[in-house]
C-alpha cells in the first residue's frame, strides 16, 4: 500500500488537470527542439562504453572476451551477409567497442536510452508513460531508484564526461518534482535544478527570509509550488491524472467509439496495442508485424491490426516488458482480447505523443 501523502494539486479542477496534461506533452517538442535526443544519444554511448570496458576488465581475457561480444550482438543490428557483416563480425569477436561509434554498424540507441528520455521528460514536465497513474507511479520510483544509483557510481561519473553533471541536476530536479507531488518538504538545491535556477539564488531567498523552512532547512511542498508556479515556463506534473475519455456526442461517431475491437494477445498475455509501434531511422513510428523471415513495417495502427487478423498466424515484434532488452518477435494466441474502439483511439494519440 503507498503510504505517501496525498499529491500537491490533485484538487485542480478538471480543466486545469487537462491544461496539465497538454502542457506535459511539450516535453516532446523541447526534446527535439534543443538536440537532447543527440545529447542523450552520445551520453548513452559513452556509459555503454564503460560498461563493456568494465566487464572486460572485470572478468579477465578468458570470460570476458565470451561475454563482450555477446552484449555487441544483441545491441548491434547485423547486415544479413557480405563482406561488411563479416567485418563487423570479426570484430565483435575481438571486443572491439568502437564499433558503438564509428558508424560500421546500426543499433537503436532511442531504445536503449529511453530511461534517460523518461528521466528528463518526468523532470522538466512530470511526465508519466503510463495511461494508468498507478503504472506511471510505480514505474517512476523504479526510475528515480536505478538513477540514483547510477548518479552515485564515481566510474559512470567519469565516463559520462561533461554530460555527468547535466545527469544529476536532472535527477535532482525530478526527486525535486516527486517530493512537491506527494506533499513533501523538498532541498534547497533540488528546488533550485526543478526551477532552472543557480543554488546561490534559492540561498539568497532563504537568507532574506523570504521563503519559509522547515527544521531540517527544507521548503515545505506549498512553498515551493508557489514559487516555482511564478516561474515562467514552469509546468505541474501530470503523470498523476488519468487519461480523459474525449467527449464525443450520441452521434454515429460516438457509436463507432464504442464499438468493440478484438486484438491479439501473444503467449504472456500481452495485447498488440498502439504503444508496440518502434520509431525508425527517419523518425516515422511503424508496426513490425509477420514472420522474422517476412516482416512487414506498417504505419497505421489499424492498418497493422486488419494484417494480423488475416495472417494466418499472426505475429509482430514488442519491447520487453520490463523495460530491459531489445524487441521481441511474438506470436498470437487462441482468445483475442476484448477492447472499445475509444480506448484504443487514445491509446494511439498517447503513442503517437510520445513516438
Amino acid at each position: 500500500m503507498n503510504t505517501d501523502t496525498p499529491q500537491a494539486g490533485t484538487d485542480l479542477p478538471d480543466e486545469e488537470k487537462a491544461r496539465a496534461i497538454d502542457a506535459g506533452k511539450a516535453w516532446v517538442d523541447e526534446y527535439l527542439d534543443r538536440n537532447l535526443g543527440l545529447m542523450i544519444e552520445g551520453l548513452q554511448r559513452a556509459l555503454v562504453e564503460h560498461a563493456l570496458s568494465q566487464l572486460l576488465l572485470t572478468l579477465g581475457t578468458r570470460y570476458g572476451r565470451i561475454a563482450v561480444p555477446r552484449v555487441l550482438e544483441a545491441l548491434l543490428h547485423m547486415p544479413p551477409q557480405g563482406d561488411q557483416a563479416d567485418e563487423i563480425r570479426r570484430r565483435i569477436h575481438e571486443c572491439d567497442v568502437s564499433l558503438l561509434h564509428d558508424g560500421s554498424a546500426d543499433y537503436d540507441w532511442e531504445d536503449l536510452s529511453s530511461e534517460i528520455t523518461h528521466l528528463f521528460a518526468f523532470a522538466r514536465y512530470g511526465y508519466g508513460r503510463c495511461l494508468d497513474p498507478e503504472q506511471s507511479r510505480a514505474e517512476i520510483e523504479e526510475l528515480l531508484a536505478h538513477f540514483r544509483r547510477v548518479v552515485a557510481d564515481a566510474g559512470i561519473r567519469a565516463a559520462a564526461g561533461d554530460d555527468a553533471e547535466w545527469l544529476t541536476e536532472t535527477l535532482a530536479a525530478a526527486e525535486a518534482r516527486w517530493a512537491i507531488d506527494h506533499g513533501r518538504a523538498v532541498a534547497p538545491d533540488g528546488l533550485a535544478a526543478l526551477a532552472g535556477v543557480k543554488p546561490k539564488t534559492i540561498a539568497n531567498l532563504l537568507a532574506a527570509r523570504e521563503m519559509p523552512t522547515d527544521a531540517d532547512g527544507r521548503i515545505p511542498a506549498v512553498e515551493a509550488l508557489r514559487y516555482l508556479e511564478r516561474r515562467e515556463g514552469f509546468v505541474r506534473s501530470n503523470w498523476q491524472y488519468a487519461a480523459k475519455q474525449s467527449a464525443v456526442s450520441d452521434s454515429a461517431e460516438a457509436r463507432t467509439l464504442a464499438e468493440q475491437v478484438f486484438v491479439p494477445v501473444d503467449s504472456d498475455g500481452n495485447p498488440f496495442l498502439p504503444s508496440v509501434a518502434r520509431r525508425g531511422r527517419d523518425g516515422v513510428p511503424r508496426y513490425a508485424i509477420g514472420a522474422k523471415s517476412d516482416p512487414e513495417y506498417v504505419e497505421g495502427y489499424w492498418e497493422a491490426l486488419d494484417r494480423l487478423a488475416r495472417m494466418p498466424t499472426p505475429r509482430w515484434r514488442r519491447p520487453s516488458t520490463s523495460g530491459r532488452g531489445g524487441w521481441s518477435l511474438v506470436t498470437g494466441q487462441e482468445g483475442w482480447r476484448r477492447f472499445t474502439r475509444v480506448d484504443l483511439e487514445r491509446m494511439i494519440e498517447a503513442s503517437t505523443m510520445t513516438s
